[in-house]
């Protein structure tokens, strides 16, 4: 019986063990900061305190936060920006040949999501917060003919996690912060930047915890899928969310589920640009238009030619 939970307890730690080594930090893209307090800030005790520009400044306690903890992985701000920026692909569709074929002068613009641009970069999640209160409450205190009055300052803030693949809210925490203050007739505080930061700071740092603890559990690695793809005139310059991948035909790239954007070229031909939404590992074929054909005959190709798909289980 010794021998028996011996042998049990050491099966458990080699668990715990495996899962602990297994776990990776979760790769984090950090949107702005809004500002929901309505402007109802207390200027007799702030001052006159921009609120939208103070609201600004929580994206780099949060990412002081994040770095601080070794659950969390930042990916570059700049980078994703300039991911977005890149990500201006067009929609093929063809009203004529109801394919997603078409010239570039014929293609309708797509609004570029940031949620294309974080599955680009390998984003787990994105974190975004907001300042929902930075409000006072007051306590007057009368004795022995002494009057004080306490004022609180209490400011919240919220955080919320989305997941790169569908937008689902896969987190939210808030975080709270306060400080006393004693006013009397003689003394009037008027309180500081400084001050106020501290506070802001602190409620960030207060809701970190819970957002890595929804976190845990809920990357999407064993959610990735792979893709082969190939043309009908290899090689085509491929690009998969405005990344160059290469020239075809590409073999099994990870990706991440969801919608994502395929861009194919080649001189000669006329580019190609489809939207995908992709659940499962796919092989997929383009078929590729000369743009030497006549406008007759590339009408004819468009009308029976579609791009293939094939779901690799």
């Amino acid at each position: 019986m010794k021998l028996r939970n011996y042998l049990l307890l050491t099966s458990l730690v080699c668990l715990c063990m495996t899962i602990s080594a297994n776990a990776r930090p979760v790769r984090v893209i950090m949107l702005d900061f809004t500002d929901e307090t309505g402007g109802t800030v207390d200027s007799a005790l702030t001052g006159k305190l921009n609120s939208k520009a103070f609201t600004e400044k929580g994206p780099y306690f949060l990412q002081q936060s994040l770095l601080s903890s070794p659950e969390f992985i930042l990916i570059d701000r700049r980078d994703f920006v300039r991911q977005i920026e890149s990500l201006q692909p067009r929609d093929g569709s063809d009203p004529v040949a109801d394919t997603f074929f078409a010239t570039r002068e014929r293609r309708t613009p797509l609004s570029p999501t940031f949620f294309n641009a974080a599955r680009s970069l390998q984003g787990d999640a994105l974190i975004r917060g907001s300042l929902l209160a930075l409000s006072t409450s007051k306590e007057k205190i009368n004795q022995a003919g002494y009057t004080a009055e306490f004022i609180t300052l209490n400011l919240r803030v919220m955080l919320q996690a989305l997941d790169t693949v569908n937008g689902g809210v896969m987190a939210v925490e808030e975080g709270k912060a306060s400080r006393k203050f004693r006013q009397t007739a003689s003394v009037q505080i008027e309180i500081g930047e400084d001050a106020l930061l501290d506070l802001y700071q602190e409620a960030i740092a207060a809701a970190v915890p819970g957002i890595e603890k929804q976190l845990k559990g809920k990357l999407n690695d064993a959610g990735k899928i792979k893709i082969w793809i190939a043309t009908s005139a290899d090689p085509a310059m491929i690009e998969f969310d405005g990344i160059l991948l290469g020239s075809s035909p590409i073999e099994g790239v990870d990706v991440l589920p969801g919608d994502h954007i395929l861009t194919v070229t080649r001189p000669g031909y006329e580019t190609i640009t489809k939207k995908l939404m992709l659940d499962n590992s796919m092989k997929i074929t383009v078929p590729m238009i000369s743009n030497q054909l006549s406008a007759e005959e590339r009408k004819e190709a468009l009308s029976n030619m579609n791009l293939r798909l094939w779901k690799i289980h």
